[in-house]
């Protein structure tokens, strides 16, 4: 009589095909076969095959035959001659907490009476406890078979227990971590990340933001050291990848038990028979937490619909601003806002302002990106609500950035709606929106319009094109050109500039106010005409003038320097505040031109 196994040892490739497939098969049985080699009372499982079935229910699994046969002789072809591996049983999965059935033991005694050796069985449920059951079953002498339950012993973790989370894990400041699978969940990544900083919030993304030592380590470093929120998101891929799911989910479980932390899932598996509909049930079965209901009840977010990562934008945004307002209250001080639009972006950046607001920088030339300007176009409504909900007594805007996007900022924070607005320039001077009463009136704003040849003023379009130079003797050669080669016909051109060579911060109130004035008369003078505006000054000023471009529909243009024509000006931007998406109306930047400028 030979002797039966007493157990059967799952390795780790074999073990995480079986948890994988059945987590992606639920609420279906899937199977498969087993691979490996017999070793004393223990048959050790290598590798596991998976074999689909058309006939799979919640209750029964029949594997094809045909297809198992081929999987196993692809998979011996490419053995070494000497390699013991081979055949040693099937494997299915019950979704529910169940072992073997009466029929997987007498299928298996089956397949045993055929065999010359041993043959295993696992079963994989959804028990917590004991997810895997296992049964052999070896033919004896004069073809008797005997068959027993045994015990699978699964590999040892490859990860160490967490432990507890230290006190200065959630940091209202601290940056948004982006969880993904990098084979299918690099591009959604990418595109949340991007939107976020044009939201204003600072984010970590493990290409970036993780230092130079053991992965496993600065990963845990990130996801303890001051954390404001999180994105999980969730692709058919993240089933197979044990760093979101056995270090990354459990902490961001563990800092969401933060009232002061927000996590956002971003769902894009598709429902089943449905290409726009999210299952929300996906995030617990490929996380394996099933049958738990851990990820199903939280908020999630449907990436399958357009709007999806705007609503994980909004609910982030609103977050920070809750986290924001006790320190504005008690302080009553200005609510901040660090813009940048040319240098690259990092985690470190989280420091003491209220936003900090990023637009991704081109990767050649002078212009803006036209990618950060269509994110901006999204976000920007949302910035401009979320500052509205904080009830700051002034915003004060800190950094620097492109022109057209000072005035699409400053077009987000109409006088209309909002108070005081101070830009600070590189010498920390605020730059008001408020007449100072120590302004020191060094300079008046002239207006000087440019007559059109005969041929081009007697058709009169609404549109008009408007230089503001605030430096004395400006040159106006680009602006020129832009009148000679716009494909518009404008029915006024007019240069407004000022007195003397500098302003003074205490001017930019006034100076801002009558800019504004007199753009919105010579609009009014063509019959509320377009304005093509041309701007060339601080760019705390843009800020500033863009405050007063609420009711006017404009097209901001961009300075390059065209190595075959010489300076010129780009139409960048239409702004339209008063539309209810505004302000920015369309980018007129293409991608390609952002890149290849």
């Amino acid at each position: 009589m030979t002797r039966q196994p007493t157990r059967i040892e799952l390795r780790h490739e074999a073990h995480e095909v079986i948890d994988a497939e059945t987590a992606k098969s639920l609420p279906t049985e899937i199977g498969g076969i087993l691979l490996g080699y017999h070793e004393s009372n223990t048959i050790v499982v290598t590798n596991a095959l998976t074999i689909g079935s058309d006939q799979a229910t919640t209750n029964q699994y029949v594997r094809d035959d045909l297809k198992a046969n081929k999987l196993l002789k692809d998979f011996l072809a490419d053995r070494a001659i000497d390699d013991p591996t081979g055949y040693v049983g099937e494997w299915h999965s019950h979704p529910a907490p169940a072992g073997p059935s009466p029929i997987d033991v007498s299928s298996l005694r089956a397949i045993a009476k055929t065999s010359d050796g041993p043959i295993a069985l696992i079963v994989r449920s959804t028990s917590h406890s004991t997810p895997f059951h296992g049964v052999t079953a070896q033919r004896q002498q004069f073809g008797r078979v005997t068959s027993g339950n045994v015990p699978v012993i699964s590999p040892e973790p490859k990860f160490q227990p967490l432990g507890p989370l230290p006190l200065t894990a959630v940091r209202g400041d601290g940056p948004v971590f982006i969880s993904y699978r990098q084979t299918d969940g690099t591009d959604q990544a990418a595109r949340l990340e991007h939107l976020l900083r044009a939201t204003g919030l600072v984010v970590w993304r493990d290409y970036r933001d993780l230092r130079a030592g053991t992965t496993i380590d600065r990963l845990e470093q990130a996801l303890t050291q001051g954390l404001s929120a999180a994105v999980l998101i969730v692709t058919p891929d993240i089933v197979h990848s044990e760093i979101v799911r056995e270090r990354e989910l459990p902490r961001l479980l563990q800092l969401d038990e933060d009232r002061d932390f927000s996590l956002s899932i971003a769902n894009t598996v598709p429902r089943r028979g449905s290409s726009s509909k999210c299952d929300y049930d996906a995030p617990d079965r490929l996380l394996r937490l099933t049958p738990q209901r851990t990820l199903a009840d939280k908020k999630q977010s449907n990436m399958l619909d357009s709007t999806g990562d705007l609503d994980i934008a909004r609910d982030l945004l609103m977050h920070r601003i809750e986290q924001r307002k006790p320190s504005l209250r008690a302080e009553n001080r200005a609510f901040t806002i660090r813009v940048q639009s040319r240098p690259t972006s990092f985690a470190i950046d989280a420091d003491d302002e209220d936003l900090h607001i990023r637009v991704n920088a081109a990767e050649n030339g002078r212009l803006p990106s036209a990618e950060g300007l269509h994110l901006l176009q999204e976000t920007l409504p949302l910035i401009s609500d979320a500052i509205y909900a904080a009830r700051a007594p002034r915003v004060q805007i800190l950094g620097g950035a492109h022109l057209s996007i000072a005035l699409a900022l400053g077009a987000a924070l109409p006088e209309t709606k909002l108070g005081t607005v101070e830009a600070m320039d590189t010498r920390n001077a605020a730059w008001a929106s408020e007449a100072c009463e120590d302004d020191p009136l060094d300079n008046v704003i002239s207006v000087e319009e440019i007559a059109f040849p005969a041929q081009q003023s007697a058709v009169t379009q609404n549109k008009i094109a408007i230089f503001v130079s605030l430096t004395h003797g400006a040159d106006s050669t680009a602006f020129q050109q832009l009148i000679s080669t716009s494909p518009h016909t404008f029915a006024k051109a007019a240069m407004l500039t000022t007195t003397t060579t500098q302003i003074d911060a205490r001017e930019a109130g006034r100076l801002s106010s009558l800019i504004g004035q007199h753009i919105k008369q010579l609009a009014a003078d063509s019959g509320r005409a377009e304005v093509h505006l041309a701007f060339h000054g601080p760019y705390t000023m843009a800020v500033l003038i863009g405050r007063h471009l609420n009711t006017l529909r404009t097209v901001a243009y961009e300075w390059e320097d065209d190595a075959d024509n010489g300076p010129k000006y780009r139409p960048t931007l239409v702004l339209d505040p008063g539309r209810a998406s505004g302000p920015i109306a369309e980018v007129l930047l293409e991608i390609e031109d952002s890149k290849g400028a």
